[in-house]
């Protein structure tokens, strides 16, 4: 396969829609050529297409499952959000979406990763021009929770504002170990950026993974969409340890 240019590596971090097919890799193969000496298409697989994060096309239903009251807020355009600039679809010039999307191309990945992490620090400072002496800098210190990134979500999504959706990736994200062990979240983030709507899922890292727990699946109702995405965690060793 081609080296990918600057360009197309923004794209797959931005994009997930866009994104093409890669071969799966060993997991022992990720710091190889060790970091930060990574191509950007070694950059470009950590954060789309690893054993870290994970691509998902998930339905998107805007009529409520069950029968209850109608509520105007159930609308997007009336909530919290009805005033707020999504801008373009497409992320450059163009006029607002005028219908909603049926479906919703996410990327699902832990952004607690160091490999994750490492590989978005790479592309800014790449894509910055920085000096290297940055890289360390804009990795930054591990974080004090394990956390699950929703990113590519449709900003419509969050049209009765961004603390209803923090308070459904409370109360329905859960992580079950193959050994039937269930971690639940202490807290989550959503952010609007444009038209797209990011989730962060913050599990406490005091309830302790292992890699004796085998797999992982993350799973979570936001009423509009859902999902279940599973990770092995024996593939998920990096520099000789469980990194999440």
């Amino acid at each position: 396969m081609p080296r990918p240019s600057r360009i197309a590596v923004s794209v797959l971090l931005a994009a997930p829609a866009l994104m093409w097919p890669v071969p799966a890799r060993a997991a022992e193969d990720w710091n190889k050529p060790p970091f930060p000496n990574w191509s950007d298409s070694t950059i470009a697989r950590v954060v789309t297409d690893s054993p870290w994060a994970k691509r998902r096309t998930v339905p998107l239903e805007w009529r409520k499952r069950e029968e209850r009251p109608f509520s105007p807020s159930d609308v997007p355009g009336t909530g919290p959000n009805a005033n707020k600039p999504f801008g373009s679809p497409v992320g450059g010039i163009g006029v607002p979406r005028t219908s909603l999307p049926y479906t919703a191309d996410i990327l699902i990945r832990w952004a607690s990763a160091l490999p994750v992490r490492q590989a978005k620090a790479l592309y800014r400072q790449r894509d910055g021009k920085l000096d290297p002496s940055k890289i360390e800098e804009l990795t930054g210190p591990p974080e004090s929770d394990y956390v699950l990134e929703i990113y590519g979500v449709p900003a419509e999504v969050a049209h009765r504002g961004t603390g209803s959706i923090e308070a459904l990736a409370v109360a329905s994200v859960t992580m079950r170990t193959a050994r039937g062990r269930v971690i639940k979240p202490g807290s989550a983030e959503a952010k609007l950026t444009g038209s797209t709507l990011t989730i962060l899922v913050h599990f406490p890292r005091t309830v302790a993974l292992e890699r004796k727990d085998e797999e992982i699946e993350c799973r979570g109702d936001f009423q509009i969409f859902r999902f279940a995405e599973r990770f092995k965690l024996s593939s998920m060793m990096y520099l000789g340890r469980l990194e999440l």
